[in-house]
């Protein structure tokens, strides 16, 4: 146990609570029978567990008392999902990433499954350690297997969709993939004459523990008379946008799913073969370089009728084959947390909590279990599901008022201090007053005298050996790693700082009679098919009639649909700016004087017309005082002499650097025009030359027939700017019409190239030029 603490704190994370320890002990005795094959003695773990809590525990203060889980209710389901569709500003790859992300977080509340049963949650290296775990155990002997010659092996055999089984050795697929998914059309399934309605099977298979017994689950949804909360939405949308309905006319529109008159019972929309062993949920990547050609195709289907590219309108990004990862959705998470104004933590357990609390309170102990994948009459839920605070008012129940109180549902569930003015991040003048801590000053020293051995030896890091190359990105890496984490610290602080000083400054002011009006903050997405899916996912109303319902319905699918290769606009965090003192109003100017040896400034040139001829002054006279354009002693008797205390000095504007303009193709910014062309050229190069459709609102259906065109008409329509093409042309490379070379220039005139511009621009005006004699007098 002492290795175990030590170790776990030079692996940089330890062990805080009692019950950590408690679990080592177990996995210890799990071990030892896994290689014995007996239990460990009851007298050995009771006395590992009391070493633990009479020496470990008060040696290294670590914490009895169990934390306060967080438990997801129906109110704060609902509203993070109305969060996330209405008023979430930040910014996914790619609108089927959002689908993604609210359809994921449907089904960790009604499921209550984890997050490894729906998407990857593997380590990265998982093959390299199984390797590593095989090499070093002893538990195996070199025994040479020999194969029989006349057995053939038989090709094991998917038992759901009964093709060749490729999930059962590759972890990445032992994810949800839509062989799991059954969508269904019933007729009339509640029997009153209304219409057929659609309802979903998704079967959960590898679950905790299913190498030792395998328990599959089927689990039933149905449809909901809010887009936001349907899954049918979601897995209708996504089937639409993906291409994967294999049932000719329900390929494109959402329509014929709710139209339908069924003569059976129900009928099984298939999905098409080679999407069977896909994950549901995949990870977004930035396209390569090497792509082919986009085919331009009218797509009539969806809810903003244009011109796209076939198979979406971004050409950015793309999902790949291999499943989203677990990190990917809980960073999602943590941003939403933040973006909420949420003080507990989001945790993926926290739907898992409330889908048992709810299946315990309404349904007998055999379902939970069921659906927890526990074993029939565990004690597991009472352990570690139960939660410390109290699932029942007692006073209530005591005085006649019944056990049904709303005070259960405020306290127990997440949600109860909820502030969407929270800070999103920390300021960099907070940073800067903080200064850098232990970690980051001591690889800042590290930083430093490494590149300082490397420009004494090289010049420059990059011209440095491969070895010194690696230890320089490597310290350059630790140092990023350790600002992130101490921001991420003085976040957490400044986090929770808030809402106490927030509480303090509510009750102060209800002390003072200030009753401030809840206003909340105005949203608006820049996307279009984002504006349509917030104006339909943020009605709330479920007081509809049924055909203002399926439309409704419908409405959400076919924008889902438009939405979903759609790139959305990022957005940078941008440094705050530092406030500008303010000029003083005087009309004198006095220049200090100087405590070196005299340095011209830079001469200011006026914009009118130029100035009269200076009188003539003798050669005797004393020199002038000093100007603005003086030099020091050897000033020219020449110029006349000005009042420095009286003539007001000229102030040059600020100079306010512009913008650049947003893509015209996916609305991505930049703070420099150089890196928003590039960005532009890369569009430009998936066209290979071919036509170009603008995606301006205001052009819909237009196309260009070439690059150039349409570098043409966006700048002429839209003022967005491309990079200027310079053509460098040598008078010796200039040949006549037939062929023959034209006869040679001057020598001064062959050796200096003529730039040619591609882009009609205006030359500027020649600036007069100015020659300052600075040195000693005449004479």
């Amino acid at each position: 146990m002492r290795y175990l603490m030590r170790q776990a704190e030079l692996q940089k994370k330890p062990i805080q609570s009692e019950s950590a320890i408690r679990v080592h002990t177990r996995k210890l005795g799990g071990l030892y029978k896994k290689y014995t094959g007996h239990q460990p003695e009851k007298s050995l773990m009771d006395h590992l567990r009391n070493v633990a809590r009479s020496e470990i525990t008060p040696k290294y203060g670590l914490r009895r008392e169990p934390k306060l889980k967080p438990v997801m209710g129906p109110d704060f389901f609902i509203y993070h999902l109305y969060f996330l569709w209405v008023r979430d500003t930040s910014t996914f790859h790619i609108g089927l990433d959002r689908i993604d992300d609210a359809f994921l977080r449907i089904l960790f509340m009604w499921t209550g499954c984890r997050k490894h049963e729906l998407i990857y949650a593997k380590p990265k290296d998982l093959i390299a350690k199984v390797q590593e775990y095989d090499d070093e155990s002893d538990a195996y002997t070199d025994i040479e297997y020999s194969t029989d010659k006349y057995f053939k092996p038989l090709v094991k055999k998917c038992w759901v969709c009964h093709q060749v089984d490729e999930r059962d050795n590759n972890p990445r697929l032992k994810v949800l993939c839509w062989e799991d998914i059954d969508l269904w059309i019933l007729r009339d399934p509640e029997r009153n004459g209304g219409r057929d309605r659609l309802a979903m099977q998704i079967l959960l298979r590898y679950h905790k523990g299913e190498k030792k017994k395998i328990v599959p689950t089927w689990y039933i949804f149905i449809e909901e008379s809010l887009p936001v909360l349907c899954p049918i939405t979601y897995i209708l949308a996504k089937a639409l946008a993906e291409g994967l309905i294999a049932n000719e006319g329900y390929q494109t529109r959402a329509e014929p799913f709710f139209s339908t008159k069924l003569s059976k019972r129900a009928l099984k929309i298939r999905w098409k073969k080679e999407w069977l062993h896909k994950p549901v949920f995949r990870r977004t990547d930035l396209r390569k370089k090497v792509e082919k050609k986009v085919e331009m195709v009218w797509q009539p289907t969806n809810a903003c009728d244009a011109l796209k590219p076939k198979g979406g309108s971004n050409d950015l990004w793309e999902k790949s084959d291999d499943a989203l990862t677990a990190s990917i959705f809980d960073s999602h998470s943590e941003r939403l947390r933040v973006a909420i104004g949420l003080l507990e933590k989001l945790a993926q357990y926290a739907h898992r909590r409330g889908y048992a609390d709810c299946v315990d309170s309404n349904y007998r102990r055999s379902v939970r279990d069921q659906g927890m994948r526990h074993k029939a009459n565990s004690t597991v839920y009472q352990e570690f599901y139960h939660n410390a605070k109290m699932n029942a008012v007692v006073q209530d129940a005591f005085m006649g008022r019944g056990t049904q109180t709303p005070y259960l549902a405020i306290f127990n569930h997440m949600g109860l201090r909820l502030d969407e003015n929270a800070p999103k991040r920390v300021p960099d003048e907070m940073m800067r007053m903080i200064g850098p801590s232990a970690a980051v000053r001591r690889l800042e020293q590290e930083m430093e005298a490494l590149q300082m051995t490397l420009q004494q030896n090289y010049g420059r890091p990059s011209r440095a050996t491969d070895d010194e190359k690696r230890q320089y990105e490597s310290i350059k890496a630790q140092l990023s790693t350790a600002r992130q984490k101490q921001r991420r610290k003085v976040f957490r602080k400044m986090y929770k700082e808030y809402f106490t000083e927030s509480d303090d400054k509510e009750l102060q002011n209800q002390l003072q009679g200030i009753h401030e009006p809840v206003v909340e903050r105005q949203v608006t997405h820049s996307l279009p098919e984002r504006r349509v899916l917030t104006d339909i996912m943020g009605d709330m109303d479920e007081d509809l009639p049924e055909e203002d319902i399926v439309r409704r319905k419908v409405e959400a699918i076919n924008a889902m649909v438009a939405y979903a290769f759609v790139c959305e606009p990022l957005q940078r965090a941008q440094p705050e700016p530092r406030p500008k003192p303010l000029p003083t109003p005087s009309s004198e100017v006095v220049l200090p004087i100087p405590l070196g040896p005299p340095v011209a400034p830079k001469p200011r040139l006026a914009q009118s017309a130029p100035s009269p001829p200076a009188p003539e002054i003798p050669l005797c006279s004393p020199p002038p005082p000093y100007s603005e354009f003086d030099s020091g002693a050897g000033h020219h008797p020449t110029i006349p002499a000005r009042d420095v205390a009286i003539t007001p000095r000229r102030r040059r504007s600020p100079y306010t650097r512009k913008k650049p303009d947003p893509c015209i193709f996916c609305g991505k910014t930049y703070t420099r025009t150089d890196a928003l062309w590039d960005h532009l050229q890369d569009h430009l190069e998936h066209a290979r030359g071919g036509p170009l459709a603008c995606p301006h609102e205001e052009c819909k259906g237009m196309v260009l027939e070439s690059p150039e065109r349409f570098k043409a008409h966006a700048a002429r329509l839209h003022g967005s700017s491309f990079r200027v093409r310079i053509k460098l042309v040598t008078s010796g490379s200039v040949k006549s019409p037939v062929g023959s070379a034209i006869t040679s220039p001057p020598e001064s005139e062959r050796s200096t190239p003529k730039i040619i511009l591609t882009r009609r621009e205006e030359q500027p005006t020649p600036r007069p030029r100015i020659i300052l004699r600075v040195g000693k007098g005449r004479g």
